[in-house]
């Protein structure tokens, strides 16, 4: 029985840095999309979160809305036992809009935790591509036995780990037209 054979190579330092570079790329991109993973979770649950706030804060102010008419109503009924009535109707009413007014707060919260994990997720993203493209060139690189190809793998890997790192340590680096031309 014949075995596949290998093809030969010439360079075998050449084949041991595309086989490290390509192991040490995907170890890094594990890593990556547990965190990037981690980061969409969070981003669900802040929009759901965000969703439930601010139909919470629309049920509010009309709730806010009806105890304003019931107020009006009750003062231009003009009766004796209406003004306690009133009178509780307008405090219900300052009560809601309170409420409304914290409510509008923690959903604008949530919507701007929603976008900061969004501009992350998109770090991981580009960090994941890159990365990607990093291992596709690498192993072009061994084909062709090049160490210039295995180079171009190396800088398309330093921005993979560039924005892998601005992910994780949360800095602004985003290529916003870059993300813009993918999305």
């Amino acid at each position: 029985m014949e075995g596949v054979e290998a093809p030969e190579t010439s360079d075998k330092r050449l084949t041991r840095l595309v086989a490290t570079t390509v192991v040490a790329l995907s170890v890094v991109m594990a890593v990556g999309k547990i965190k990037d993973d981690n980061i969409v979770l969070g981003m669900q649950a802040d929009q759901a979160t965000k969703i439930d706030l601010w139909n919470e804060y629309q049920a509010t102010k009309l709730k806010r809305h009806g105890q304003e008419i019931e107020a009006i109503l009750l003062v231009a009924l003009g009766h004796g036992t209406t003004a306690a009535a009133a009178a509780a109707a307008s405090a219900e009413q300052k009560r809601y809009a309170t409420q409304a007014k914290d409510l509008r707060a923690k959903a604008e919260a949530a919507e701007h935790d929603y976008d900061v994990q969004g501009r992350r997720h998109d770090q991981f993203d580009l960090s994941d591509g890159f990365l990607s493209i990093a291992i596709a060139v690498a192993a072009i690189a061994a084909l062709v036995e090049s160490l210039g190809i295995l180079i171009v793998s190396w800088v398309a890997a330093g921005l993979g780990v560039l924005f892998l790192v601005a992910g994780f340590a949360e800095l602004s680096i985003h290529p916003d037209f870059l993300v813009s031309f993918l999305g």
